[in-house]
């Protein structure tokens, strides 16, 4: 069974499967991601797309691109498939700050893809 949304060992297995997925067709960039209100605390890591290949890591990134801020259960909605990254931002749900265009243009081809949808789907 895969952890829970951030709980410990949550963002190593994110990791390993989506280190494994090809970015190619996405834009180079950082998002930072923030989630408020988490079981254990805020939480923080980040996502760098560069060449084609995607990195996750724990905590904050000294100059992302783009800070994408969430309450842990409308990040949780999100993770599970059932809230949608356009619909969150739309509906005030998730906070942005910085490069938007990064996130709804530059990595459209990367968040539409179907092997990042069959990587993340393995850990829901």
């Amino acid at each position: 069974m895969a952890p829970e949304p951030l709980d410990e060992g949550w963002l190593e297995a994110v990791a390993a499967v989506v280190e494994a997925v090809d970015a190619s067709g996405a834009a180079d960039g950082v998002a930072q991601i923030t989630v408020s209100g988490a079981p254990g605390g805020a939480a923080a890591f980040c996502v760098v797309v560069e060449a084609g290949r995607v990195s996750v890591a724990a905590g904050r990134h000294p100059q992302p691109d783009l800070v994408a801020g969430w309450t842990y259960p409308e990040f949780v909605q999100a993770w599970q498939g059932e809230l949608s990254v356009d619909a969150a931002y739309m509906s005030g749900r998730m906070k942005l700050e910085g490069d938007q265009v990064l996130l709804f243009d530059g990595w459209r081809p990367l968040l539409r893809s179907t092997a990042l949808r069959e990587a993340v789907a393995s850990l829901r």
